[in-house]
């Protein structure tokens, strides 16, 4: 599918994975009723470049977040359902719960998204985080 108005842009990560909001050049563009944000994260010197496709389809209250690098995954996020992805890591897979709470979905005077979700894995402890990316301002 032709990603039609897409533009390069800088965008800001938050996630409570990570401690600073990160801020990176990417793109955003529209697919039909769908909003593509795609942008590169590399947190420090011993991990390589992970590269991230977000796809946001408002008509279906749903997010598909698609990560290739150290640790490469396809995450489903639907507001009110259970879904089932398989983190694949160095250590092997790991399959994962996603339980997500809401989708914020852009709009009016949000240039961005944000996304609530609780991640349980196979080995136990539940991990609840919320994440958040937003253009900035400025042209990437």
């Amino acid at each position: 599918m032709e990603n039609k108005n897409e533009e390069q842009c800088l965008l800001e990560v938050r996630s409570g994975m990570y401690g600073e909001p990160l801020t990176t050049r990417g793109t955003v563009g529209s697919e039909g009723n769908r909003t593509v944000y795609t942008w590169t994260e590399k947190h420090n010197e011993n991990e390589k470049e992970t590269h991230f496709t977000l796809t946001l389809i408002k008509a279906e209250t749903k997010a598909i977040v698609v990560r290739n690098g150290d640790v490469t995954s396809r995450m489903v996020f639907e507001t009110g359902n259970k879904t089932t992805c398989t983190m694949n890591t160095s250590f092997g897979p790991i399959e994962v719960v996603i339980d997500t709470e809401y989708i914020n979905f852009p709009g009016g005077l949000i240039d961005g998204a944000e996304i609530s979700y609780t991640l349980d894995p196979d080995s136990g402890d539940p991990i609840r985080n919320i994440f958040s990316i937003k253009r900035l301002l400025q042209k990437g």
